[in-house]
């Protein structure tokens, strides 16, 4: 049940990123895909935390931000 939410969360933050692919992204359900879900979810949510916290290396930042956008980048290309 966990994973589901998580999964739909990381579908409603991708739905507002691409907005293009928003259609897409709402039907589209399959292993890959939802691990993409998932995934986002918690690396947005990871660079959140870090993001708001002054004593994270800002290394680590930029690692979550490139991994956010490899992923936005990986779905995008599933939709194509």
């Amino acid at each position: 049940m966990h994973s589901i939410r998580i999964k739909e969360r990381g579908r409603k933050k991708l739905m507002l990123k691409l907005p293009a692919l928003r259609d897409q992204l709402r039907l589209l359900s399959n292993d890959t895909i939802n691990e993409l879900f998932e995934s986002y979810e918690l690396a947005t949510s990871a660079l959140d935390r870090f993001s708001s916290n002054l004593e994270t290396n800002s290394k680590l930042i930029a690692e979550y931000r490139q991994l956010c956008s490899d992923i936005e980048a990986e779905v995008e290309g599933l939709c194509a």
